[in-house]
């Protein structure tokens, strides 16, 4: 339980529904969710410490930061993997024998867990990629 929230059923309920959320990774609405939550059911003759409340602030901030730093390392990764369009790769290939397959990347491909290389009929992850030529 969160330091400073009651074990009224609002509490318990909004945890719940903030933990069901997403259970590896606290989302920005999570947090919102418990900050808020937290500040309602607090016990006015023992209010939170406000050095733990600063904390909690900065870690809010922290995520606010990081989220965006993702999103704009995600962007510039999918408008530069548009420049291997082309060129030769080498990529990690667990079906060859070798373990590794050559070509001339044909297009690009964006899958949910983001964008993917074509060679030779077969879509590779970015993380695939051993080596670019020319």
């Amino acid at each position: 339980m969160v330091p400073g929230i009651g074990s009224g059923s609002n509490a318990n309920n909004a945890m719940s529904q903030a933990m069901s959320a997403n259970n590896s990774f606290v989302s920005q609405n999570t947090f919102l969710t418990l900050l808020i939550t937290q500040l309602k059911n607090q016990d006015p003759m023992n209010p939170q410490d406000s050095s733990q409340f600063v904390a909690q602030l900065a870690s809010f901030s922290s995520l606010e930061q990081m989220t965006q730093l993702n999103k704009s390392i995600n962007t510039v990764l999918e408008s530069s993997v548009t420049n291997l369009i082309g060129k030769t790769v080498t990529v990690a290939d667990p079906n060859n024998m070798s373990g590794f397959s050559s070509g001339v990347v044909a297009g690009i491909t964006y899958y949910k867990d983001g964008p993917a290389v074509s060679v030779n009929g077969h879509d590779f992850a970015l993380a695939a990629i051993q080596s670019v030529g020319k």
